[in-house]
């Protein structure tokens, strides 16, 4: 909708604009349909306006069945592009709006069941077998057979939220290390702590991917204000790559800093802004946006004004969900001491055995599925850091806790 929205100042259809994302090397879904757009004028002979048409029913229940169909009928009735555009982006962050506050309604709804599945079924198992003469400590492990189900279940529900994470080498190295950790772990030494092993290495492998998302984070969130300079030198009469080489980077955070230093970098080689791929898919999209205003010869303070804009807006909307959702932090930190009281509780009525090991591997599978719910991501470091934090206070204090009660 962003480069439809700027080609309609140049006075340039919605069929130019997906000729222009059939190169795009951000919007890589597009790209299939865009090409299938284009197939259809340039091998069926349709007109472009036919070709829409046609598209439109193939997506007729869908978000860009929505867009097909509005530029249609506008194209039927005189409204201009930059209008029905203009109301397409706002509509937009409108679905996105209800579509992210559904999300958290559900997400309620998936703690429920957590909450049944990891603390209610296990006492409710333990209960029944204190009734005969053996425990079976193995009925404990059926919650985690349910848990990739309910990842699945997280991932199929969540909104996109503009997350590009790809693995580094170095990330990749140290994932290798998880499967020798699980070696040490199937060997048995000592079951607990090969578990924090495991997980230890774990929460180290997140810290590395979490620093990236949280720097494209930082920088998305100045974006607003740096689009908003941009528009103030090309008001001044400076195209778009030297308004980009006026940028004073003087004021703004290292991670910003660095990152406009790259960009000016990039200028001053003449390559694409798109090289610098970030973690943040939005902001890939600016930089692909500001690509294209170069390559069109085309800069006016009023775009850059309204880009600005929405993405404040967007980035506003966002954080607000992601607050909303920061309960699930708590209660991630707060699962190893349930689960160490209610199992203890348990223990005392009838002897089971050490019931730690079953804590942790509970508290870790729950620690990851909050971390999806409550960021979009696993990679929620500082959730893992308190949480370990939180284990080994279980582990090492909890015996010394439990005499006080």
């Amino acid at each position: 909708l962003l480069f439809a929205y700027i080609n309609s100042f140049l006075g340039k259809s919605l069929y130019k604009t997906f000729e222009e994302i059939s190169n795009s090397v951000v919007f890589k879904g597009l790209k299939k349909e865009a090409a299938l757009l284009v197939k259809e004028v340039e091998v069926l002979g349709k007109s472009s306006i036919l070709a829409i048409e046609s598209r439109a029913r193939v997506h007729k229940n869908d978000s860009l069945g929505k867009v097909y169909s509005t530029y249609l009928a506008g194209e039927n009735i005189g409204i201009s592009l930059q209008e029905r555009i203009r109301d397409l982006i706002e509509e937009s962050l409108d679905n996105l709006k209800s579509s992210l506050e559904s999300y958290v309604n559900r997400a309620n709804d998936i703690v429920e069941i957590l909450f049944m599945l990891y603390l209610v079924t296990p006492m409710v198992l333990l209960a029944f077998q204190f009734i005969s003469s053996s425990i079976n400590l193995f009925m404990l492990l059926i919650p985690l057979f349910f848990s990739p189900g309910i990842y699945l279940m997280i991932t199929l529900s969540q909104p996109n939220v503009g997350y590009n994470v790809a693995l580094t080498t170095k990330e990749k190295l140290i994932l290798l290390c998880l499967p020798l950790a699980i070696g040490l772990l199937l060997l048995r030494i000592n079951l607990l702590y090969d578990i924090i092993i495991v997980y230890a290495l774990f929460t180290i492998f997140t810290f590395f991917v979490y620093n990236r998302i949280k720097s494209s984070d930082d920088i998305l969130h100045t974006m607003p204000n740096i689009l908003s300079d941009i528009a103030d030198y090309v008001k001044l009469g400076y195209g778009v790559r030297n308004s980009l080489l006026k940028l004073n980077e003087k004021n703004l955070d290292t991670k910003t800093t660095k990152f406009i230093g790259k960009v000016k970098e990039l200028v001053k080689r003449d390559l694409p802004l798109t090289r610098l791929n970030t973690n943040s898919w939005v902001l890939n999209a600016v930089l692909e946006f500001l690509d294209n205003l170069e390559k069109k010869g085309y800069a006016d303070s009023f775009i850059f004004k309204e880009i600005s804009i929405l993405i404040g807006n967007y980035i506003t909307l966002r954080e607000k969900i992601l607050r909303n959702l920061q309960l699930f932090n708590s209660l991630s930190i707060a699962t190893p001491f349930l689960l160490y009281f209610a199992f203890d509780v348990l223990s005392k009525i009838k002897s089971v055995g050490n019931l730690d090991p079953i804590v942790a591997i509970y508290s870790i599978v729950l620690g990851i599925i909050y971390a999806k719910l409550s960021r979009f991501t696993i990679f929620n470091f500082p959730l893992f850091l308190l949480l370990a934090i939180s284990l080994s206070i279980i582990i090492f204090l909890g015996g010394l806790f439990m005499n006080f009660l």
